[in-house]
């Protein structure tokens, strides 16, 4: 594992995740040479370590790794705050696998063998997606939202909303992801190590309604797509009836 780099003025950082040497000596030498500040691991737990203590701007993840594979890496990233663009490689270019990946958080997925200029292009690409949202932000602000992240609190127009942990936590994963539409499943997954949580997700989000929702039969925050789940999209408030 290299030793991680000071990052320098408009050079971003991205972590390179595979147990195979060549690709992380050619993928980091050709980054490099476009202006990226590299840092290397060789296994899902260096990845881990070195993603939370440093946050870089983006990361390259192999699936397939001698320890955890890179979906259980994605996950535990994500479950640690860990909001950098993920970029999958594998030798696996099956639909269910791919679909698996971006539902388990990643950002884009290149299959093995690849192009270094598609690689290139397809990171340049998400890091401009991402660019609206602060790297290291701790309150989030959507609509008339403000959430804090640390302190687990929510505001809405100057007056604190009092959720429950799970409450918060299905807020929190939608509001970092804004129109991203999450499965019934998906958000799930993201409570299993909340307690109490219920094996449906729906009544949380209906509770979940009545405490930030203007108005919760026409809610504004946390929408329906029908057949496939929820997002989070903030829209104008109706007009309150009079």
């Amino acid at each position: 594992m290299s030793n991680p780099m000071k990052t320098e003025i408009n050079r971003p950082t991205v972590l390179i995740v595979d147990d195979d040497p060549t690709i992380r000596l050619t993928v980091g030498a050709y980054l490099s040479g476009e202006n990226f500040t590299v840092m290397e691991a060789a296994t899902a737990r260096e990845a881990i370590e070195l993603a939370t203590r440093h946050r870089p701007q983006a990361i390259i993840l192999d699936v397939v790794m001698p320890d955890l594979d890179g979906l259980q890496v994605c996950r535990q990233l994500r479950e640690c705050g860990v909001q950098s663009p993920i970029l999958f490689l594998s030798m696996d270019g099956e639909l269910e696998t791919r679909l698996r990946g971006f539902a388990y958080g990643c950002d884009d997925y290149l299959t093995k063998p690849f192009s270094l200029l598609e690689l290139g292009a397809r990171l340049q690409a998400i890091l401009r997606r991402h660019a609206f949202v602060p790297e290291f932000e701790e309150i989030l602000v959507r609509g008339d939202l403000s959430i804090d992240v640390i302190r687990r609190r929510v505001i809405r127009n100057g007056k604190p909303i009092d959720l429950t942990p799970t409450e918060f936590r299905i807020l929190l994963t939608m509001a970092r992801r804004p129109g991203q539409v999450f499965s019934r499943d998906r958000l799930l997954e993201e409570l299993q190590d909340e307690e109490g949580y219920l094996r449906n997700v729906d009544p949380h989000i209906a509770r979940l309604r009545a405490k930030i929702e203007p108005i919760p039969s026409r809610p504004i925050y946390v929408q329906t797509v029908w057949g496939q789940g929820y997002k989070f999209e903030y829209v104008h408030a109706p007009s309150m009836p009079t």
